[in-house]
């Protein structure tokens, strides 16, 4: 009775167990959840032309075009259906990534050494640096102006803050939210100047500012993944696309679309 009992017992956990391995799913990676789930989720900026902005109610810029050459990459052909895209910035953009709101983010971001211990980075994909808008009448010529006096606008979370504490520690600054409204500071007399991008700082002139020619860094652009063994067979996509945007010039036509 007692062995009858213990046989029981026995094939019950071992049916248990068997029930357990049928429900456990099979670990997939990132690429293979975009696979699965039909789509790749993208987050972009849609206030930094030529980047990303909204013109006629269209999303459009140099990182659109960029992330659906990674979506064509990814389910071999180019289809809408196959991407989407969420808005993101500078201050929440890694948190999106990490939570899985995004699968990659393609955001005018910055390759850096701090970044890249939380970040798997992509090829670079463009070329930037950082340098000050000012109003056409201004006198400034350097972030040396700023050490002393005036007011200097630069976008949280961008590399802006890294570059003015070893350039101009002493500056005082404002922090804003987005370019759009660092420009509204600029414009209004609230700042002195912004430090930014210089494309993006290009993109949000309309002739009532002046970018000045000295650059404070060299910035490269590419797309961000989340740093884990499971982001690096989409790394290996992500990459054959910008490869192959770069090597068929496409990069050149995206610049003559979208920047000014």
């Amino acid at each position: 009775m007692k062995k009858y009992i213990v046989y029981l017992v026995l094939l019950f956990f071992s049916m248990f167990a068997f029930c357990a391995c049928l429900k456990q799913e099979k670990h997939l990676s990132d690429l293979e959840v975009i696979k699965k789930r039909g789509y790749l989720i993208v987050g972009v900026k849609d206030d930094s032309p030529p980047f990303g902005f909204y013109k006629d109610d269209i999303l459009q810029g140099i990182d659109i075009e960029i992330a659906n050459e990674i979506a064509t990459q990814i389910f071999g052909e180019y289809s809408p259906a196959n991407i989407k895209f969420i808005t993101i910035n500078p201050q929440n953009r890694i948190e999106k990534l990490n939570s899985k709101e995004a699968d990659i983010l393609v955001a005018t971001m910055s390759i850096n050494e701090k970044r890249k211990l939380i970040l798997n980075f992509s090829a670079p994909y463009f070329t930037t640096s950082q340098k000050i808008m000012v109003k056409k009448n201004s006198k400034i010529t350097s972030l040396n102006y700023f050490s002393k006096t005036g007011k200097l606008a630069i976008v949280l979370g961008t590399t802006g803050e890294k570059i003015l504490k070893l350039v101009s520690p002493n500056a005082q600054v404002i922090g804003a939210t987005s370019y759009k409204e660092a420009y509204n500071m600029l414009l209004n007399n609230r700042v002195d100047a912004i430090l930014g991008d210089d494309c993006i700082l290009s993109g949000i002139n309309d002739n009532k500012f002046k970018i000045l020619s000295r650059a404070y860094s060299n910035e490269y652009y590419a797309v961000a993944l989340r740093k884990s063994e499971d982001s690096k067979e989409l790394l290996n996509k992500v990459n054959s696309a910008i490869v192959q945007v770069l090597d068929e010039k496409k990069i050149n036509l995206y610049k003559k679309r979208f920047m000014k």
